[in-house]
C-alpha cells in the first residue's frame, strides 16, 4: 500500500510540475509579444548612393556619361540614368532625363545622350531611384560641339524684286553676249515676275542678220535670248569646304530649246557642272566635267526623264563637299532624289552660277515648222539658293 502511495505522488508531482512549465511558457510568449508591439522600430529609409564619374565622346549633338551605384540604400534599385537640363542641378522633375543604356555587375553604368543641340553647355547628373526615393550623383556640365553656320550668298528671295536681283546678279554671260548657240542674249529678254520667278524669253529673229556667234561653232545668231550670272564665284576650298546650290524651275523642252542652270570654270574651261540642261527633248542632263585642258575633257553625265518640266515645278540641286586636297566629291539631286555622284579635281578652282536659255547647237536645227520659230520659249526659275558651310 505504502509502495502504490509513493508512485502515486510522484506522478502527481508530474503532473504539477508539467502544469506549472506549461503556464510559464505561455506567460512569457504573451508578455514577449506585448513587449513587441510597443517597442519594434519602423524601418529607415535610405537613399541610393551615385556617382556621376565623366562625360565623354561629346559630339555636335551627342554624349556619353558614364556613372557607378556606391550604395543601393535601403531597397533594389528600380531605375538608373542620366538628368540633365541647360541651367543647373538638374533633377529627373526639372529636366530631362534618360535610362542607362548598359549597366555592369560591378554597378558602373553608361548612359548614351542624343538629339541635343550643337554648341549649347549642358549640366548633368547620374540618379538611381529606389522606393526609398532618388538619388543624384555630382553635377558635370559639358558643351557639346558646334555645327557651323552656312553663308548664305542667295537666299531663295533674289528673284523678289529689281533692287535685289540688281544687288546679287548680272545679266548675259560672264564673258558676253554669246555662247555655243544660235542665241544673242539681252537684257529686255529678262524679266521679273510676281511671286519671284524671273522669266528668259527665246525668240526667233525671222531671219534677221545679225552675224555670228563670237563663240564656237559661232553659228548664226537667228535667236534673241537672256541669261544672267551670280556676282559672287563658287570655290571649295579648306576654309568652305561644302556647297549648296539649289533652284526650282519650269524648262521648255520643245527641239532646239537649251535651257540651262549650271556652273562653271571662271578662270579657264574646263571645269563645268550643269546641274539642269535640257536639249531639245523631255530628259535633262546633269553632267561634270573636268580635263587639263578644253579638248581633253572627262565627263561624267546621267540622264532623267523630266515629261512635266515645261509646266510643273521642279527643284533642281547640287552639293560639293572637299574630299581630298585636290577632290570634290560632287552629288546631284532632282526633288531631293539623288541622281549622280562624282568626285573631280574642283578643290581651289572658281565658278560662276549661270542661268541661260541657248537655242540649236546641241539641242538640234531647225526648220520653217520648228515651234521655236513660231512660239517663243520661256525658261522660269525660282527659289535659287547658294550656301557655303565653313570647316570646322
Amino acid at each position: 500500500m505504502k509502495k502504490n502511495k509513493k508512485k502515486y505522488l510522484q506522478l502527481l508531482g508530474v503532473i504539477l510540475i508539467s502544469f506549472l512549465t506549461i503556464s510559464c511558457s505561455s506567460g512569457s510568449v504573451n508578455t514577449s509579444e506585448g513587449t513587441n508591439s510597443d517597442s519594434d522600430p519602423v524601418s529607415e529609409k535610405v537613399l541610393p548612393q551615385v556617382q556621376t564619374l565623366e562625360v565623354s565622346n561629346v559630339l555636335k549633338t551627342s554624349a556619353v556619361v558614364n556613372a557607378k551605384i556606391l550604395d543601393k540604400g535601403s531597397a533594389s534599385i528600380a531605375r538608373r540614368g542620366v538628368c540633365w537640363n541647360t541651367s543647373g542641378s538638374p533633377t529627373i522633375e526639372n529636366g530631362e532625363f534618360l535610362n542607362a543604356t548598359s549597366v555592369k555587375g560591378t554597378g558602373e553604368f553608361t548612359t548614351e545622350l542624343s538629339g541635343l543641340n550643337d554648341g549649347q553647355t549642358f549640366y548633368v547628373r547620374a540618379f538611381a531611384t529606389s522606393d526609398a526615393g532618388t538619388g543624384y550623383g555630382e553635377e558635370k556640365i559639358f558643351t557639346t560641339i558646334r555645327i557651323p553656320k552656312p553663308i548664305v550668298y542667295l537666299d531663295g528671295t533674289s528673284f523678289d524684286s529689281k533692287e535685289k536681283f540688281e544687288a546679287e546678279w548680272n545679266m548675259l554671260y560672264p564673258w558676253g553676249s554669246d555662247h555655243n548657240g544660235s542665241a544673242r542674249m539681252f537684257a529686255e529678254n529678262v524679266s521679273l515676275l510676281n511671286g519671284g520667278v524671273l522669266q528668259i524669253k527665246s525668240e526667233w529673229t525671222n531671219w534677221a542678220w545679225e552675224g555670228y556667234s563670237t563663240a564656237e561653232p559661232k553659228l548664226r545668231i537667228t535667236f534673241h535670248s537672256g541669261a544672267i550670272h551670280a556676282k559672287e564665284q563658287i570655290k571649295v576650298t579648306s576654309e568652305l569646304p561644302y556647297w549648296e546650290i539649289s533652284g526650282d524651275f519650269k524648262a521648255p523642252i520643245v527641239p532646239s530649246s537649251w535651257p540651262a542652270f549650271w556652273i562653271t570654270g571662271a578662270w579657264s574651261w574646263p571645269p563645268e557642272v550643269d546641274i539642269l540642261e535640257f536639249k531639245g527633248t523631255s530628259s535633262t542632263l546633269q553632267n561634270t566635267v573636268t580635263g587639263p585642258a578644253w579638248n581633253q575633257t572627262v565627263w561624267t553625265s546621267v540622264l532623267t526623264a523630266i515629261p512635266d518640266a515645261t509646266t510643273t515645278w521642279h527643284n533642281y540641286k547640287l552639293t560639293m563637299e572637299k574630299v581630298s586636297s585636290t577632290d570634290v566629291l560632287v552629288k546631284m539631286y532632282i526633288d531631293g532624289s539623288l541622281k549622280t555622284t562624282a568626285t573631280k579635281d574642283y578643290v581651289g578652282k572658281p565658278f560662276w552660277l549661270i542661268m541661260n536659255m541657248q537655242m540649236e547647237g546641241a539641242s538640234g536645227t531647225t526648220t520653217d515648222n520648228s515651234v521655236v520659230r513660231t512660239t517663243p520659249q520661256y525658261f522660269l526659275g525660282r527659289n535659287i539658293y547658294v550656301a557655303a558651310t565653313p570647316g570646322e
